[in-house]
């Protein structure tokens, strides 16, 4: 997600800090020159005290890396009257020619990429929408154990060839399809393998259900997130599923700042590489949010069924491609157009009208 913008020159100190589980390094720079580094443990009151006895009443900013130790840090500096940025891990430039990496040294790019305004902060998410994206996560993980499992059973009928038929394979897994893999003819030990992941996709399965529960119910006692999964779910092919996922990563729309966000958020814009009065537009970029494109792809397909606009759309595009490439260009030309969509109703605060 975009970040947000600074001006450098309205802070006297710049502290990049390396975070881990058990030390903060960190290296402390002005205008002029770096001045000094230090680790500490990580304990972010600690922090607080040396920043403050050291140099406050001059203006500091702080940054970090996203990553595993979440904004903790970030929280507490921030509740002191310390600026603090949590920095994407890609947006930190790296000399080609690096052979060697420390804390130290990784401390010292951070407080370097400050001072030069080569980097900015992400949108960190306030708690309601950190605790979204806790059960969203939660879904995601027991949505892929469902996944492997479906696999798995496909992958033993079809090495020991209890179906002779392989579109068999591609019926729908209802109760009635679980049933008759239960009772099919196996040697024991193919008998006990299909049990075990038969309990392994019931296993997930519940879990979903309970996990998408807990979703639901999160988000009608939140009266903003309420508001925003109607706007969103007013869009054609955007059910409940989505439309959490979508603000779960997205944060608090309050924040989107231009129509082009959230399709680069979610990888959908194309790729670019132009000169002078030349234009020259590839692929889309893959750089985004993996499962949140796929899920907007699919609900690219549904959309075009229910949408004349977006329909017409498809099929203008999926006519300029060849034939085989086509149908998947189209569409991902759709889902990119939703996340326009998206980004109307959010900021609008109205649903969506179908034309």
């Amino acid at each position: 997600m975009i970040g947000t913008k600074f001006n450098p020159q309205d802070y006297g100190v710049f502290i990049g800090i390396d975070v881990d589980s058990k030390s903060y390094a960190f290296t402390v720079m002005d205008h002029q020159a770096m001045l000094r580094s230090k680790k500490i443990p990580a304990n972010p009151d600690m922090l607080v005290q040396y920043i403050t006895k050291q140099f406050v009443p001059s203006r500091v900013l702080c940054g970090y890396e996203a990553g595993g130790t979440g904004y903790g840090l970030h929280d507490r500096l921030k509740s002191q009257g310390i600026d603090c940025f949590v920095i994407s891990p890609n947006a930190i430039p790296q000399a080609s020619n690096a052979v060697v990496k420390n804390n130290r040294l990784d401390s010292q790019k951070i407080a370097q990429a400050m001072k030069s305004a080569q980097v900015s902060s992400i949108r960190v998410p306030s708690e309601q929408y950190r605790e979204l994206r806790h059960l969203i996560r939660i879904y995601d993980n027991y949505s892929r154990a469902k996944s492997a499992a479906k696999q798995r059973i496909k992958a033993v009928l079809l090495f020991e060839s209890l179906y002779k038929d392989l579109d068999v394979l591609d019926r729908r897994w209802t109760q009635r399809f679980i049933h008759e893999i239960k009772n099919c003819p196996a040697t024991p030990a193919t008998r006990l393998r299909l049990d075990a992941l038969l309990r392994d996709l019931e296993y997930a399965r519940t879990n979903l259900a309970q996990t998408l529960r807990a979703i639901k119910q999160f988000c009608y006692k939140s009266q903003d997130i309420r508001c925003y999964m109607g706007y969103l779910t007013s869009i054609p092919g955007i059910g409940i599923r989505i439309a959490t996922y979508i603000l779960g990563k997205i944060g608090d729309p309050e924040l989107l700042r231009s129509p082009g966000e959230i399709g680069a958020f979610f990888g959908l814009t194309p790729k670019e590489h132009s000169t002078g009065d030349k234009v020259t537009k590839g692929p889309i970029s893959h750089a985004g949010n993996a499962v949140g494109r796929s899920l907007l792809v699919e609900a690219a397909w549904t959309s075009i069924r229910y949408d004349k606009e977006l329909s017409q759309f498809y099929h203008r595009v999926r006519s300029r491609n060849p034939k085989q490439s086509g149908p998947q260009k189209a569409i991902t030309a759709v889902a990119r157009k939703l996340t326009l969509r998206i980004y109307a109703v959010l900021k609008n605060k109205r649903g969506y009208v179908t034309h």
